[in-house]
């Protein structure tokens, strides 16, 4: 089998997380990468150890360029607001991060990135109507790649269906099983139903994410401590749960459970809503995303079979690279007529 390189590519709306596996002598390499999904105007760096430093993260879009990651919260100041509206796949930013994650890719040694199978997500709620348009506009940046959209939600439920090597996963039977997916993010949170080897269309949906929690926590600060802060300093306190002020480090995890408490209440009956019924039926509810370990403690008070993945942050990026070793393996035994599974 001919070696390839295959990318699972998560670009959340507070950080994008990156999965690549490549062949290697019989063997699949694997690396993980995750930087903010903050994007600025470039500008001059003229010092010349910070510009070596921001060497990897200028990328053009056409006739533009752009400061990501780091970089860009650092030079650019990015607040990360631009992310926070639902055509945002469509914005030259969205691109930056995208054609970033590849450069960065490149850089950190991943082989064959030009030529590399990439899968990518779109929340559920905008799938339908924005992949095509986005396969395209990936597929002219990238000509060489071979690019597949998918729903977000999709990639922890691929990550439990196959292996990390691409088959799949004998504990788990598809065609004979109900499994649902919570997937949070900062922008959205996603959710996806699987019966019977069946995604069920009207239980794909999207629901507020962890922005939800991050503006409770800004309100919350300002009026218990009377301290300020900005929605990107907010959504990092929300995972470290301690807020630096003055020199000063104030662990502040009584107000984060506090601020979180409004959006667990509305993924829940989010989720009763989509699943209805099935929820009792169900095999398992897989929560992930990087609000997943903040929300399962109280899905699961609710549904004992709501169960955080492992690595939550990465479950779709690593998903989505699973799924894209599978459709090349699954492709390659069609072509010998052995036929597969994978769509």
């Amino acid at each position: 089998m001919m070696q390839q390189t295959y990318i699972g590519i998560d670009i959340g709306r507070s950080s994008t997380k990156l999965v690549a596996a490549w062949d290697h002598d019989g063997s699949i390499q694997r690396k993980n990468l995750i930087f903010p999904s903050a994007v600025s105007p470039a500008i001059e760096i003229t010092d010349a150890t910070t510009a070596q430093h921001a060497r990897s993260d200028i990328v053009a879009v056409g006739e533009r360029t752009f400061f990501i990651g780091k970089t860009a919260l650092l030079q650019g100041k990015d607040e990360m607001t631009g992310g926070l509206r639902d055509d945002w796949a469509a914005r030259p930013e969205h691109m930056a991060l995208f054609l970033g994650s590849l450069h960065k890719l490149r850089l950190g040694g991943v082989p064959r990135v030009d030529t590399a199978i990439l899968v990518l997500g779109l929340p559920a709620k905008h799938y339908a109507s924005q992949h095509k348009q986005l396969a395209k506009q990936l597929s002219a940046q990238a000509p060489g790649c071979t690019v597949r959209l998918r729903p977000q939600p999709l990639g922890p439920l691929m990550r439990a269906l196959f292996l990390d090597d691409g088959r799949e996963n004998p504990e788990i039977d598809p065609d004979n099983e109900r499994w649902a997916v919570i997937e949070i993010g900062q922008y959205t949170t996603d959710f996806a139903l699987l019966e019977h080897g069946q995604v069920i269309e009207t239980a794909s949906d999207s629901g507020p994410g962890m922005r939800l929690a991050a503006e409770q926590l800004i309100r919350e600060l300002q009026n218990h401590r009377g301290i300020s802060i900005d929605l990107p300093e907010a959504t990092e306190i929300l995972e470290k749960k301690v807020v630096r002020h003055f020199g000063e480090s104030i662990n502040v995890e009584p107000l984060v459970l506090e601020a979180v408490r409004p959006l667990a209440n509305v993924v829940a009956q989010k989720a009763e809503q989509l699943f209805g019924q099935s929820v009792r039926k169900l095999n398992g509810i897989l929560v992930a995303g990087g609000g997943a370990s903040l929300i399962q403690p109280h899905l699961a008070a609710q549904w004992r079979h709501a169960r955080l993945v492992e690595d939550p942050r990465f479950a779709v990026a690593e998903g989505f690279c699973r799924f894209a070793i599978a459709y090349h393996r699954s492709q390659a035994a069609v072509n010998v007529g052995q036929g597969s599974k994978v769509a």
